[in-house]
């Protein structure tokens, strides 16, 4: 104890300090920096169906649960490296014999009768230099950083899954809407097929109206098949083969948050998983430049044996069968053409990249949050324009077609009316789609509240 004390000193490695980050962060579309919300944050649609969806996720992703594994593989391997900084104490046992001539014996070649001997062994590596301490806090730091990187997957795979359900929610929409379009183009070929039998209108109208009943027929199978591989993919998400996934509530149904948590640009360094796991994974390699800066110097080690040993095992647990031994070694480099001190130049450049890293995924984060503001701010008000537009084209129609019915215009207007409302409805249903995706994008990039 009193070497180690006296050694305590020469403990090499500098203390880690976080890497400067960019100043004056500002988020222009922010208005609320309460981040209480984070926390639970999918509740705020009130729907059951999504709810259930992300917590099979979290359940049963194959991914996620690979990455846990892996979490607890670096926890267990962290408490391995920190055992090494404590006695280890071992035990050794033998039993055997031969024949050897007198020459032989003299220059340890053989043993000439039995061989008994049990023996308790402590080694201790005395941690002069801090290698160990490194190893572990190394260690440590690797175990928290697979740690953060779980959490942001589970980050990631919980918005892809909020994600995918508001597509699909939105190609239900569409599916209904084409639907509803091709039943009211249905009606109208018949109406002018009639007006066609008794030669009150031109074949051409006919034949446009056919043409325009085909559109609407032809974009329901694309919603279809699109709507099965958006199933497919939820439930690969959430650990199921191919399948049917329970809706909830509508995309018009849902329920928006009028504030929308932001918090301080600094906050998201603590709280956004991919930045944290970005600086654990520098601090670990940080240490390993105080282990490479250890190894050029000796290792001090203590070995101590206890026991019997006897050629027979009548005299082996007796007085004179007692075995004590104690050692100490001493093992250092001594010259090997400078390649312990380019090793430190290594690990130091291994430490330059992962200090720019952090710095990348940091910037990469503010940018995330900002961009997700914007998306919000301007899809709410491009919604509400697709709104109008539908309202505008729905009256058009009418107008049309009444002028159509009465021989003021060609069915070309109506066309083009038809045309009209069928794009508005689906871009509307689109629009509303990406302003609730920019929702998840925004809590995505703020790291969180999925736990």
């Amino acid at each position: 104890m009193l070497v180690m004390i006296l050694f305590t000193g020469c403990m090499v490695g500098k203390k880690y300090n976080r890497p400067a980050t960019p100043e004056n962060i500002t988020y222009p579309d922010a208005t609320n920096m309460d981040t209480a919300a984070l926390a639970t944050w999918f509740e705020i649609y009130h729907d059951t169906a999504l709810q259930t969806l992300i917590k099979m996720a979290i359940d049963s992703n194959r991914d996620l649960l690979t990455a846990a594994s892996r979490m607890q593989e670096a926890q267990a391997f962290s408490g391995a490296v920190k055992a090494n900084m404590h006695p280890q104490l071992s035990y050794q046992a033998a039993a055997g014999g031969g024949k050897a001539g007198t020459e032989a014996v003299k220059s340890n070649g053989g043993v000439d009768g039995g061989l008994l001997n049990v023996f308790g062994v402590l080694n201790w590596e005395l941690d002069v230099w801090g290698k160990l301490r490194l190893q572990t806090q190394s260690a440590v730091d690797e175990f928290l950083a697979s740690k953060a990187n779980r959490d942001a997957l589970q980050v990631s795979l919980v918005a892809e899954v909020a994600s995918d359900y508001f597509i699909l929610r939105d190609l239900d929409n569409k599916l209904v809407i084409s639907q509803q379009t091709l039943e009211g183009r249905k009606k109208n070929t018949q109406i002018i097929s009639d007006k066609f039998q008794h030669g009150y209108v031109s074949e051409l109208d006919l034949l446009q109206a056919r043409q325009q009943e085909a559109i609407a027929a032809a974009a329901i199978p694309g919603f279809r098949r699109q709507m099965i591989q958006t199933e497919n993919a939820i439930r690969v998400l959430i650990g199921l083969g191919p399948g049917h996934i329970t809706r909830g509530a509508s995309n018009y149904d849902q329920i928006l948050s009028p504030d929308i948590p932001v918090g301080l640009p600094s906050q998201l360094l603590e709280r956004r998983p991919d930045i944290v796991a970005s600086e654990f994974a520098l601090q670990a390699q940080f240490a390993r430049i105080g282990i490479a800066q250890a190894n050029r110097f000796p290792t001090i080690s203590l070995t101590g044996a206890l026991g019997f040993a006897s050629p027979q095992l009548s005299s082996l647990l007796t007085s004179q069968g007692f075995v004590a031994n104690g050692f100490g070694s001493l093992v250092g480099p001594l010259f090997n053409w400078g390649k312990n001190k380019k090793l430190v130049e290594v690990e130091q450049r291994r430490t330059e990249q992962l200090y720019y890293q952090y710095q990348q995924t940091a910037l990469n984060a503010f940018s995330d949050v900002d961009n997700a503001l914007a998306s919000y701010r301007n899809l709410d008000e491009e919604h509400a324009a697709r709104k109008l537009q539908v309202e505008a084209a729905t009256k058009s129609l009418i107008l049309s077609q009444a002028r159509y019915d009465n021989g003021y215009t060609s069915y070309l207007e109506v066309i083009i009316m038809q045309t009209n409302l069928f794009d508005a409805q689906l871009l509307e249903s689109t629009t509303l789609q990406q302003k609730l995706n920019s929702i998840v994008s925004l809590y995505k990039a703020l790291g969180g509240g999925w736990n």
